[in-house]
């Protein structure tokens, strides 16, 4: 019997001193779901700053991975 595909929806703070950083997490969040089941495919589809205690939500426009240091040395330029 084939298995069945379902689609889950996670939501997950992330702790981070900016919004840079908050991506950055977000993305090797991802990446290890990815990593951990073959053939994953996880989707950064929000990102957004709630600070504790309040109900204001800042929803980030730009949720793109940041080019890290070693990603920018192995570009062919």
């Amino acid at each position: 019997m084939q298995d069945k595909r379902f689609i889950v929806t996670l939501n997950v703070r992330v702790y981070a001193e900016n919004d840079y950083m908050a991506r950055k997490r977000a993305h090797q969040l991802k990446e290890k779901i990815d990593k951990h089941w073959d053939g994953g495919d996880a989707v950064i589809e929000e990102i957004g700053e709630q600070p504790f205690g309040q109900l204001h939500y800042r929803k980030l426009d730009d949720i793109s991975e940041p080019i890290s240091i070693e990603k920018l040395k192995a570009l062919p330029f």
